[in-house]
């Protein structure tokens, strides 16, 4: 089988974790406490408890949970990109691309063989409960130069060039798009915790219509 590496920024860590055991270990553990705990209860010395091992070698891996919760997102971001090019390669036409990505980006992931100790579902699960988090911040303008938002940037990126093969003179790629993968993680989020907030009675399925949708006839309607 072969094993499939994602590339985070340098910024996000203190030492490489993909490339120890132990730091591996780091991320598949805090994965499964955040999904457990949440962001905010999650602390080094808990994940060190975990992995039987010490709260400074968790600080060897990252500076604070801020920036764990930043790797973890980009991690996420990457292997996003992967699989949207994995998918692209069998279709052909970009309305077809785009209603591929907006399933990817709401539809529940199954953990990735290739990658054992990450568990793509638990992380997504994280994704729309946690991203806000890494850019509601006053460090936000320091940690974009940093690269701590390159990966949100590249699949917003991808979706702009798609979207532009269907329409060349559409004049707000960037923003729909940017808006498109913020409503899927927090229609996700809605239809669990608030659910007034939105009609995916259906769940999953009803936030890839909606959103397929207004993704769809946006473009084509500003013809």
């Amino acid at each position: 089988m072969n094993v499939l590496n994602i590339t985070v920024s340098h910024k996000l860590y203190q030492k490489n974790p993909e490339e120890t055991d132990l730091g591996k270990r780091i991320l598949s553990k805090s994965i499964e406490l955040m999904e457990q705990m949440g962001y905010e209860q999650l602390t080094f010395k808990k994940i060190a408890t975990a992995i039987e091992s010490t709260e400074a070698s968790v600080y060897r891996y990252f500076q604070n949970k801020h920036q764990l919760l930043a790797y973890l997102i980009n991690w996420y971001w990457g292997w996003l990109e992967v699989k949207l090019a994995q998918e692209f390669i069998i279709l052909n036409s970009p309305e077809n691309k785009l209603k591929r990505a907006v399933q990817l980006l709401v539809a529940p992931m199954d953990q990735d063989a290739r990658i054992p100790h990450i568990n793509e579902g638990t992380l997504q699960r994280i994704v729309v409960a946690e991203y806000p988090k890494i850019y509601l911040t006053k460090e936000v303008d320091v940690e974009n130069k940093e690269g701590y938002f390159h990966g949100y940037n590249r699949i917003c990126d991808i979706l702009t060039m798609i979207a532009l093969q269907i329409n060349p003179e559409y004049k707000f790629p960037h923003s729909l798009f940017s808006t498109i993968i913020s409503a899927a993680q927090s229609q996700q989020f809605f239809v669990e915790h608030l659910p007034r907030l939105s009609d995916a009675k259906a769940g999953c399925e009803d936030i890839i219509d909606f959103l397929t949708e207004l993704t769809l006839k946006t473009i084509s309607n500003d013809e």
